[in-house]
């Protein structure tokens, strides 16, 4: 059985996720089968009316509150999603995409263990000093400590 069958790759479209998914690519040399690419749209980075829960909403639920050029920004991410499957489907892996809102480190957890995958490939982008003592952010640190899955994370290379 392969050690790595099914793979998460939570993605931003960042530049450090592009790298991440030459990582993701690799795998296939070690049997790798399938592919889950998530990207998860925290409810805060659009313009949302007042709901009780902006972390329950749907992506088509989004969709119906949001004005014009946000809705070109969803449908941009759905393409870009639609790019990752169409490149990683050519390197012979089996794809699933999956656009959610939420909380984005919650939301990998969760799509996990719901996917039941072996192994989570997550870029880490670092933090500056006041970010450390602030404890500010990464997404990446919060998955290692929550999944129940093996986290392959992928630094940022420093420039020379």
């Amino acid at each position: 059985m392969p050690l790595f069958k099914k793979i998460l790759y939570p993605t931003d479209f960042s530049e450090l996720a592009e790298v991440a998914k030459e990582y993701v690519k690799k795998l296939k040399e070690a049997n790798a089968k399938e592919v889950v690419v998530l990207h998860v749209i925290h409810p805060l980075e659009f313009s949302l009316p007042q709901f009780d829960d902006p972390f329950a909403l749907d992506v088509a639920t989004l969709y119906a509150h949001l004005p014009e050029i946000e809705q070109a920004i969803l449908r941009s991410h759905e393409e870009r999603l639609k790019e990752i499957e169409e490149e990683l489907k050519a390197c012979g892996f089996e794809v699933k995409t999956l656009l959610t809102v939420g909380e984005p480190k919650e939301e990998i957890v969760r799509v996990a263990k719901e996917e039941n995958v072996s192994v989570i490939v997550i870029g880490y982008h670092g933090k500056s000093l006041i970010e450390r003592i602030l404890e500010i952010g990464s997404t990446a640190k919060a998955v290692i400590k929550k999944a129940e899955c093996p986290v392959l994370v992928i630094k940022k290379r420093e420039e020379s």
